[in-house]
C-alpha cells in the first residue's frame, strides 16, 4: 500500500510530504508523476527553499520539505502547488482506495 503523509505547519499550511511504497501499476505511477510534478513546479515556479530526500537504496521513497513554510512563511505559491498534488492524491484514493492512504492532519 502507498503511504503519503503531509506535514502542516500551524497555520494549516503545507509544507511537506513523504510518500513511500510508490513502486510499480498504475496508481504507484499516477502517485509518482503527481509528487514529482509537484516538487520540480515548485522548483520552477517559486522562490522556496528545499529539502527533497530520495534515497538511492530506498526505491519508492522521497521526503520534501520547505523549511520557510515549515518556520511560518507565506509561501502561498508553494503551498498552493502542494494542495494541487493532494487534491490528486485523494482523487487517486477515491478510485483506488485499497491501494493508497493518506495521512493528512487536516482530516
Amino acid at each position: 500500500m502507498i503511504r503519503v503523509s503531509i506535514d502542516r505547519n500551524s497555520r494549516g499550511q503545507i509544507y511537506g510530504f513523504t510518500a513511500r511504497n510508490h513502486g510499480a501499476g498504475i496508481v504507484c505511477s499516477a502517485v509518482s508523476a503527481l509528487v514529482m510534478n509537484a516538487i520540480n513546479s515548485i522548483e520552477a515556479f517559486t522562490e522556496e527553499e528545499m529539502a527533497v530526500d530520495m534515497p538511492d537504496g530506498k526505491k519508492g521513497y522521497i521526503k520534501l520539505k520547505l523549511p520557510g513554510i515549515e518556520a511560518g512563511g507565506e509561501g502561498k505559491e508553494a503551498d498552493l502547488l502542494l494542495s494541487s498534488m493532494l487534491l490528486g492524491l485523494n482523487q487517486i484514493k477515491e478510485q483506488y482506495p485499497s491501494q493508497i492512504n493518506i495521512i493528512d492532519p487536516d482530516n
